[in-house]
């Protein structure tokens, strides 16, 4: 039932992002054939193909966000498409995590020692998300914060996931090391 609710929220999401391109061809469409029959199959016909076309973008988008959580121990939910995201990490995390930020070229900008505060690329391109990395005493536990930019949060598919995305990826990069 999450996931449905995940793959809903990813599909509604597709569908706001067209909305403006669907509302310009059927207007334009409209002013060239005039009232005709031809208009109201394409008023009809339009709409149900783009919401097709969204939904297997977002079948895409919750296949991919499904696979970058598998073996991580995330879970996949409609939380996953939120700017922020945390997660605490077990004991001796931290120093794994630490090596492999200052060994990964995904990572820029790291300032401080407790809390650490990096840049993580989730993706090719230069966008990034802005991390925090502070080790909590009492459990010896590492908390990883992450947040990512507005210009990331308002884009389609995985892109509006990018914090939850980069969570994934430091989640491996804090078992591999």
């Amino acid at each position: 039932m999450p996931r449905r609710r995940l793959l809903w929220a990813l599909w509604s999401a597709t569908m706001s992002g067209l909305l403006p391109l669907l509302v310009l061809v059927l207007v334009l469409d409209a002013l060239n054939l005039g009232p005709s029959r031809s208009l109201a199959v394409d008023i009809v016909c339009i709409p149900v193909s783009w919401a097709l076309f969204a939904l297997l973008m977002a079948l895409y988008a919750h296949r991919a966000l499904v696979r970058r959580a598998r073996g991580t121990g995330i879970p996949v939910t409609v939380d996953a498409l939120a700017a922020t995201q945390e997660r605490t990490f077990p004991a001796g995390a931290a120093e794994r995590l630490r090596a492999g930020l200052a060994g990964c070229g995904r990572a820029s900008g790291m300032t401080g020692e407790d809390p650490l505060t990096f840049r993580w690329r989730p993706f090719r391109g230069a966008l990034a998300v802005t991390g925090s990395l502070a080790v909590d005493e009492a459990s010896g536990g590492a908390r990883v914060r992450l947040c990512a930019d507005e210009r990331l949060t308002y884009r389609l598919g995985l892109r509006g996931a990018s914090a939850f995305v980069a969570l994934c990826q430091l989640a491996r990069l804090g078992q591999a090391r």
